[in-house]
């Protein structure tokens, strides 16, 4: 088999074949590595992507721009190129968040966040303790026609496929994700207290929230439909131990919601669905196939459940998994050669019969030296050649 295209290549493992190599993710929303911003305060020692960058010996390397997670979206093409990465990453843009003298930082949906560590963590839940379903009418929600939201999208996915034959995956932002935007706009516990005490509540926010992303994702959407291979959906649903709630509260309180989300992005292009999900969600996983998603993004290792044996013996001919390379102990706190070794086993268990992106299992973490992230880099690139193993 010649050398494939990264959408030809993608395209064979979403169909469970095996192409000329399994395809690589890295450099997007929940793949990509750390860096800290100029303005943090308290700054600890940390590896990032600027170690990264010249640990490789790159001269000229553009600024960096990062996510809400203070990770990397437009890694150097020179990396890119050189590790056979086949996916590109489309951010619908956002309104400026405000920044008040005391530090705080206050987003969509008037979150408040705060550094704390290495990363923002939100300590404000605006419609937290006793509302009303009039509190929910008159909530500060954004608006989905504010043009923000559609800034210069089609033009932005238009170069992209000018100048990358990648795959491109489309990010509705914030605008993607209910369960976590519940969590964060009530307050995690809070939440599980509407599901079982306050049901019409619930539903009621819950329907509000997602009238607006609605709203939002047609903005972007209907510019960049036509033009991309997967939109993206980020709901991390599980702990270490298991989902944040059962399959049957999930299927009653949850699934309904995702579906429609699901469809009403389908609305408006005929891409892929991505599914970004951390922590032990395997219960959850027929679910997600019966939503009729199509690649589950990071698959967390050491979450229960979540080995690559089990995933590939359960789901592998029904479900593409991206991630499996564990960043947690493994690229942290292991030798090179240690990571390669692992590397090839997981690529050797879930690339069979396709059905396999290697990538990391999430953004490479700030205790992770640049060695070994060169390391993790280079295996996919040697072990992941078809036929597997040889």
């Amino acid at each position: 088999m010649g050398k494939l295209s990264p959408r030809e290549r993608v395209e064979m493992v979403l169909n469970h074949e095996e192409p000329d190599r399994v395809p690589v993710d890295f450099g997007g929303m929940n793949n990509s590595i750390y860096e800290m911003p100029d303005w943090w305060p308290n700054k600890a020692p940390y590896y990032g992507y600027k170690d990264f960058v010249e640990y490789l010996g790159l001269k000229n390397v553009p600024k960096p721009y990062l996510n809400s997670g203070n990770c990397v979206i437009n890694v150097d093409e020179r990396i890119l190129d050189k590790y056979g990465v086949d996916f590109q990453y489309l951010y619908m843009s956002m309104p400026k968040p405000k920044m008040h003298p005391d530090g705080s930082i206050e987003t969509i949906y008037s979150l408040k966040v705060k550094p704390v560590g290495y990363y923002l963590e939100v300590y404000g839940s605006p419609l937290t303790g006793k509302i009303t379903l009039k509190d929910i009418d008159n909530f500060n929600w954004p608006d989905p026609e504010d043009p923000v939201f559609s800034a210069k999208a089609k033009d932005r996915v238009l170069k992209m496929k000018k100048g990358s034959d990648r795959v491109i995956v489309a990010l509705a932002s914030f605008a993607e994700q209910i369960f976590q935007n519940y969590a964060w706009i009530r307050g995690f516990s809070q939440m599980l207290l509407d599901m079982q005490r306050n049901p019409e509540l619930f539903h009621y926010l819950t329907d509000a929230l997602l009238t607006v992303e609605e709203g939002i994702m047609e903005s972007f959407y209907s510019e960049i439909g036509e033009h991309i291979d997967f939109a993206y959906i980020a709901e991390d649903m599980g702990t270490q131990q298991s989902p944040f709630v059962s399959p049957k509260q999930y299927e009653e309180y949850w699934k309904p919601y995702h579906k429609r989300m699901i469809e009403h992005i389908k609305q408006f292009t005929d891409a892929r669905i991505m599914w970004h999900c951390c922590g032990a969600v395997a219960p959850l996983i027929p679910h997600m196939i019966d939503l009729g998603v199509d690649i589950l993004q990071v698959i967390q290792p050491l979450a229960k459940g979540m080995d690559a044996e089990s995933l590939k013996k359960s789901f592998g001919d029904k479900l593409t998994f991206d991630g499996g390379i564990d960043v947690q102990r493994l690229l942290p706190k292991s030798k090179p050669e240690q990571i390669k070794a692992e590397c090839r086993r997981v690529i050797e268990i879930l690339g069979k019969n396709g059905g396999y992106v290697f990538a990391p299992a999430h953004n490479i973490q700030p205790d992770t030296p640049p060695q070994n992230v060169v390391a993790m880099l280079e295996a996919g690139v040697e072990y992941g050649k078809y036929p597997l193993g040889k």
